[in-house]
């Protein structure tokens, strides 16, 4: 976890605590805290890859495909096309998209915790860059895609 994500999981508990709900937050809702944080691979939220798969939807008008649009990460591209395609399928709400986010999310952060790699993205996201650029949009993984060790 980094300075920032322990310092956000430290301001969610005092807030706990003001709102004079139980101290300490047994296991299931800390875990729950943790998650928030964005304590994954990735350093991404459900709200975050939400917030980015609204943004495409607004702004996929102004490219051809998918595949030209600027992703910040390669793993947002297929989290988000996959939501696409889901949402659409099944005619999903707002929360039913964002269950589906966290649910996808879990998955690449599982699938990456297993060692695999993400696929590449699309042209347009930094993967396909220099090893600097793939390193800031993922931190602490390799130029291919994997997670670094200590």
């Amino acid at each position: 976890m980094t300075e920032r994500q322990i310092r956000l999981i430290c301001q969610q508990c005092m807030e706990r605590c003001r709102a004079a709900e139980t101290w300490p937050p047994d296991l299931a809702e800390f875990i729950s805290l943790v998650s928030e944080s964005g304590a994954n691979a990735f350093g991404l939220t459900a709200d975050a890859v939400l917030a980015e798969y609204r943004h495409w939807r607004n702004e996929s008008w102004r490219y051809s495909g998918s595949d030209k649009y600027p992703w910040p990460q390669p793993v947002l591209y297929h989290i988000c096309t996959e939501m696409r395609r889901t949402g659409v399928e099944h005619q999903m709400t707002e929360g039913e998209l964002k269950r589906l986010a966290e649910r996808l999310l879990a998955k690449w952060t599982k699938h990456v915790g297993n060692g695999f790699s993400i696929p590449p993205g699309p042209a347009g996201t930094p993967s396909t860059g220099s090893a600097a650029s793939s390193c800031r949009a993922n931190p602490g993984t390799t130029d291919d895609g994997r997670i670094q060790t200590a």
